[in-house]
């Protein structure tokens, strides 16, 4: 294999290894669905291995979460139809298992978070998965939603703010 094609393969794969979980995760955010957003992140990454030549490779964190958002917009745009999300296909990660009720109270809770996230401004509930459930860097999630990292740190404090009180008001 040609060095250049070994690097770009090599590039591939660690592109997918570090993205493909939280990319699919934003994905499920957008089309509530997991194996449709199996799909869209599948077209990401398709799109980026016709797109090596111009992705700049210090930057591809955002390009891929923008391209992640357009796809699941133009999912959701052409289905135009919401299907609820089941809570246990919000959980991707394999983790130990709980105890019955702590599994129970930790459901309860997750979807009472995703309840009120859903209730959160569109850029403060993008910002905040951006941030918590992908792990993006301010300066990623700026680049995504196309505004300032100074925006981006006003929406992350106001969107866990308003999850604060919230959270506080039924504890």
């Amino acid at each position: 294999m040609p060095d250049a094609t070994r690097h770009d393969h090599d590039f591939l794969i660690a592109a997918l290894e570090r993205y493909e979980r939280p990319l699919i995760r934003y994905a499920m955010g957008i089309v509530r669905e997991l194996n449709t957003a199996r799909d869209v992140t599948q077209e990401v990454f398709i799109k980026l291995s016709q797109s090596l030549d111009s992705v700049d490779h210090e930057r591809l964190a955002p390009w891929l979460f923008t391209v992640c958002k357009n796809r699941a917009l133009d999912h959701q745009r052409k289905h135009s139809r919401l299907i609820p999300m089941e809570q246990e296909i919000l959980d991707l990660e394999v983790s130990a298992a709980p105890s019955p009720s702590a599994a129970m109270e930790d459901a309860e809770m997750r979807g009472q978070i995703q309840q009120w996230m859903t209730q959160l401004p569109d850029k403060q509930r993008e910002a905040v998965r951006l941030k918590f459930e992908v792990g993006l860097s301010y300066k990623e999630i700026s680049d995504v939603l196309k505004t300032s990292i100074g925006n981006v740190g006003t929406l992350i404090h106001l969107g866990v703010e308003s999850l604060r009180e919230r959270w506080l008001a039924c504890n």
